[in-house]
């Protein structure tokens, strides 16, 4: 993360609060983990530390404190706000440059508040909002960064052509999310399984989703059980499809030395982008 910048005046920040140790003087410090960095504190007020699988989010009034001013910096106020749009506070060095805020521009984008809710849903998971952005993806024996791998490939799914709105939406879901399980430990994974792992994760945000767009939730659960699945609706099949047909093209392109087996065969009914722009200017009006 970013190195923290002396305060020269109060500032109020919603942030990530992650309570630490307590000095002798009974002042904790606590970090304060926002988009642009991380920022420590102290609190008089003593905040115990979670006791669940979720990050403590909250809007925060921090003063700076001590001679040189600001070299201390002392926690006034905070006002819990556990609805608070998690994905904003993301550190923009997460992962790899830029790589966050791509990550904010594809929710921003999505056309669907469901999925975009279910998305703070999930990051809000210690997991999913700190190791997401470290784990690693294994493809032919080497490693890849999973936030790099997914973001790209949601990126592709949202500017693609071929797909309804209702089907984007899910599709850029889906691609952050199928290998999102890898985020933990292999030993917790459910049958040795990262997606069913991730499934059994994420049950409350799914389930919140189904209350309004019960449709759409089976389709995503389907989408991420798809290894562990005799058949898919065509829904899912198209979608899922559509996300490898992208996803394998992109990656052979960006490697044309390695054999690109490791892919899915590329559906007769989709193509990529660039083959459709040449087929549409190579085409003669009849």
């Amino acid at each position: 993360m970013r190195k923290q910048s002396v305060l020269s005046r109060p500032i109020t920040l919603d942030a990530v609060v992650e309570p630490d140790l307590i000095s002798g003087d009974g002042l904790q410090l606590v970090r304060l983990i926002h988009a642009g960095g991380k920022l420590m504190a102290w609190s008089w007020n003593h905040i115990e530390p979670a006791g669940n699988a979720s990050v403590l989010t909250a809007t925060v009034r921090v003063n700076p404190f001590g001679q040189p001013l600001g070299l201390t910096s002392i926690i006034e106020r905070i006002q819990w706000r556990p609805g608070m749009p998690v994905t904003g506070l993301i550190p923009d060095t997460a992962g790899v440059d830029g790589l966050a805020g791509r990550f904010r521009t594809l929710i921003g984008q999505m056309r669907h508040p469901g999925l975009q809710q279910l998305l703070q849903d999930v990051f809000v998971l210690r997991q999913m909002f700190y190791d997401y952005w470290k784990a690693t993806v294994p493809i032919d024996g080497e490693e890849y960064l999973l936030a790099e791998r997914s973001i790209r490939n949601a990126e592709l799914v949202q500017c693609s052509i071929g797909l309804s709105s209702f089907q984007r939406s899910l599709g850029v879901a889906f691609a952050l999310l199928r290998d999102a399980g890898r985020a933990w430990p292999t030993g917790r994974w459910l049958d040795g399984s990262h997606s069913l792992h991730l499934l059994g994760q994420i049950q409350g945000a799914t389930s919140h989703l189904a209350h309004q767009y019960p449709e759409d939730a089976d389709v995503l659960v389907e989408l991420l059980q798809h290894d562990h699945r005799l058949s898919l609706s065509s829904v899912a099949l198209s979608i899922l499809e559509h996300v490898d047909c992208l996803s394998g093209t992109q990656n052979a392109e960006a490697d044309g030395s390695r054999s690109a087996t490791r892919f899915p065969p590329v559906p007769a009914n989709l193509i990529s982008m660039g083959d459709f722009l040449r087929r549409r200017e190579a085409r003669v009006p009849s």
